[in-house]
């Protein structure tokens, strides 16, 4: 089992995006020295949800202050970029990291962000497919033509090579049952943050993935599945609902800027009104039980048992920094989490006769 951290790098109440950038960095420091294996990466614009332009650009600080940790997006909104600045990007990254990283990629959904610009939403999907295999053919091979209905290329080659043969990862960003399945059919790496999804529509969905892969002769034992959850580690109660009201919050922001009905595309309407609805109803108990993994080591660590039986996954990602969780609460629950979570998993549990190889240093 592996485990990560993620940042989405939002601006509260009386503090200053300087401060939050910085403060991140630090963190990310802390969680390199305290031993996880990955950091990952949001991308937003022009709001304070997430004031984090250029992960790939920020992920370079963090290669030069860091020693083992992956740097990973999640997610690069791939129809906002230029498919071979990113591919060139990516590549530095590669290089300074000395393989490092792990791309995840996505459609996005924030009408702000498209409009900011001057990208229609509709072409979302399109320009997503394209930048994607844009972005492969410039990180695989030193000398590429390409022509859709967005890019035209002839004999290009993106410089500097990347460090990693054939380029970094790329993951896949993954939600509804058909991409996992399509995506398993052709041995798609996904990851995916199912924020109040049952855990019985998940394992259908990993099942799905599985089931597809092994239809089409890939080795999943040889993949990462990731998967994002909110966590908050200690023994306080008072400390527990503090968290979890920070974790209430934090969904009720998304409820503001998730599309509308209006500006969702046709096949999306139903799932963004879904998505609303659900948030708008969401209580501090809710959260408390359903919205993530809170509670004591003990407690987090038989969630995370709980999910690697049922979904069989084998990377962990915490959003520790939980917005507008006290800074000093967030530290202190990240190094209980380090001293009691990830031992448990490093060497295995002697209680359950179950040995857990150790993840190479």
């Amino acid at each position: 089992m592996k485990f990560g951290i993620m940042n989405l790098f939002p601006v509260g109440d009386g503090e200053s995006d300087h401060q939050v950038l910085r403060e991140t960095l630090e963190e990310i420091e802390l969680a390199d020295e305290l031993g996880f294996d990955s950091v990952w990466l949001a991308e937003h614009h022009f709001s304070k949800y997430g004031v984090l332009g250029s992960p790939v650009s920020f992920g370079m600080a963090v290669a030069e202050r860091t020693k083992r940790i992956t740097i990973g997006t999640a997610v690069l909104v791939l129809p906002l970029h230029n498919p071979l600045r990113l591919a060139e990007d990516i590549a530095a990254l590669d290089v300074l990291s000395r393989g490092r990283v792990s791309i995840g990629v996505g459609r996005g959904y924030q009408a702000l962000e498209f409009s900011g610009f001057g990208i229609p939403l509709e072409e979302s999907k399109i320009r997503y497919q394209e930048t994607l295999e844009v972005l492969r053919l410039a990180l695989s091979q030193e000398n590429f033509s390409y022509h859709g209905e967005i890019f035209h290329y002839d004999n290009v080659t993106t410089y500097p090579r990347p460090y990693t043969a054939g380029g970094p990862p790329i993951l896949q960003g993954t939600v509804s049952p058909e991409s996992f399945r399509s995506r398993g059919e052709i041995g798609e790496p996904i990851i995916t943050s199912p924020n109040f999804t049952p855990l019985g529509i998940m394992q259908k969905n990993f099942s799905l993935y599985r089931a597809a892969m092994e239809e089409n002769g890939f080795d999943i034992s040889t993949y990462d599945l990731p998967f994002m959850q909110q966590v908050w580690c200690g023994e306080s109660q008072e400390e527990l609902r503090a968290a979890a009201q920070a974790a209430l919050t934090y969904y009720k922001s998304v409820g503001k800027v998730i599309p509308g009905s209006e500006e969702a595309m046709e096949q999306e309407r139903s799932y963004y009104e879904a998505v609303a609805k659900n948030i708008e109803l969401l209580t501090l108990e809710q959260t408390l039980t359903h919205g993530g993994n809170f509670g004591s080591a003990q407690r987090v660590i038989e969630t995370i048992e709980m999910l690697r039986e049922q979904l069989g996954i084998n990377h962990y990602i915490s959003w520790l920094r939980i917005p507008s969780l006290d800074r000093k609460a967030a530290l202190k629950s990240m190094e209980e989490f380090a001293e009691k979570v990830i031992p448990h998993f490093r060497t295995g549990d002697p209680s359950d006769g179950v040995a857990v190889k150790a993840v190479a240093e």
